[in-house]
């Protein structure tokens, strides 16, 4: 869908063109000054080519079906991305906690590698900035422009408010796709992935002088999130039993449990001992099973955060049942949670990388 918006902050006039990308719409068909199309949200990079081919000037939004800006938030976002002199704001959903919370918490490359900011809010783009279009092929045309623009310079994509109060938490909605339990590797269907993850040096977005091996452990849990498991191990497994609170051990523990080799992971977890992302599990993985309409929830909930706090053991045992059942509902619980371990363990590891 494109329509014309215009905003008038700063006394300017600023012409937004909307691309909306619903997969679920069939044929053409137009409504006013509002034309749909059936698209899906991988074909936005070929859209995003031709619109700024074709005029400088405006601000393109690029919003799922999910997700579309009204009027008045389109015209904020817009002011605010022009007067930061930005080429790409990030406009979070106010039901995606999640990339709030790994927005407003990493650098704008770390947190691009670690989700599809597309799949949760919008995306502006200022046509009169210049931007590294993303590959012909890439299955993740936006998240790619983003990434590599943050990589080369980490100000020029930020995220924006426009004016909703933001709340900001770990723990992912349920009906977006997140990673899985026991993944396989993703081949060759990444290349553009794999290709910018190996040239990412983290510590060109560390503000402070922390633990060298930390930079490990970020490296480590970006390849994690995104199925490196392999390529995942070889960075945890140099910083074993390094660190204040052994973060690479933690990865290395989740690397194994996703393996799947469950035994094994909770030897790496028993290395760990009580790390300080257990402090926060309870209370998200607690909202995880109370929102999960599977009548095992429950049960599962008491032996995972019992009286006792975080059980990683517990949990390990979860995930090997979800992949066992055929209970989507538990799986699910088990993938939100798994998702918000990972990203406090993220943002903790990038933490400690600059001495915080």
């Amino acid at each position: 869908m494109t329509l014309r918006q215009y905003g008038t902050g700063n006394n300017t006039m600023t012409e937004i063109m909307i691309h909306i990308f619903d997969a679920s719409a069939t044929g053409e068909s137009t409504d006013g000054n509002s034309q749909t199309h059936a698209c899906s949200v991988f074909d936005a990079g070929r859209a995003l080519a031709e619109s700024l081919a074709a005029d400088s000037n405006e601000v393109h939004c690029m919003a799922s079906a999910e997700f579309v800006p009204n009027a008045e938030q389109l015209a904020t976002a817009a002011d605010q991305l022009r007067s930061a002199r930005a080429a790409i704001g990030i406009l979070s959903g106010t039901a995606h906690a999640d990339l709030t919370f790994a927005w407003t918490r990493l650098p704008s490359a770390l947190a691009a590698f670690a989700m599809p900011p597309e799949t949760r809010g919008a995306i502006l783009i200022d046509a009169a900035q210049p931007v590294q279009l993303p590959s012909e092929n890439s299955e993740r045309p936006i998240q790619e422009l983003i990434i590599r623009a943050a990589m080369e310079k980490p100000n020029t994509v930020i995220l924006l408010d426009a004016g909703a109060a933001s709340v900001e938490s770990p723990l992912p909605n349920a009906d977006v796709d997140l990673p899985e339990l026991a993944p396989r590797h993703p081949g060759g269907k990444r290349q553009w992935l794999a290709g910018l993850l190996k040239q990412m040096k983290p510590q060109k977005y560390f503000d402070g002088a922390g633990d060298p091996c930390e930079a490990e452990a970020v490296v480590a849990g970006l390849l994690q999130i995104n199925d490196y498991l392999d390529e995942s191990h070889n960075h945890s497994q140099s910083i074993q039993g390094e660190g204040q609170d052994a973060n690479g051990d933690y990865w290395h523990g989740i690397m194994h449990r996703r393996e799947p080799d469950y035994g094994n992971g909770k030897y790496w977890f028993r290395r760990v001992g009580h790390h300080p992302c257990f402090d926060f599990l309870p209370a998200l993985a607690g909202q995880a099973f109370d929102e999960c309409k599977s009548s095992d929830a429950a049960d599962w909930k008491h032996q995972v955060v019992g009286s006792n706090g975080w059980d990683g053991a517990a949990f390990i045992d979860l995930c090997q049942a979800a992949e066992r059942s055929s209970d989507p509902e538990l799986t699910t619980a088990a993938k939100r949670i798994q998702w918000a371990e990972m990203l406090l363990l993220l943002e903790h590891s990038y933490r400690q990388a600059c001495g915080r």
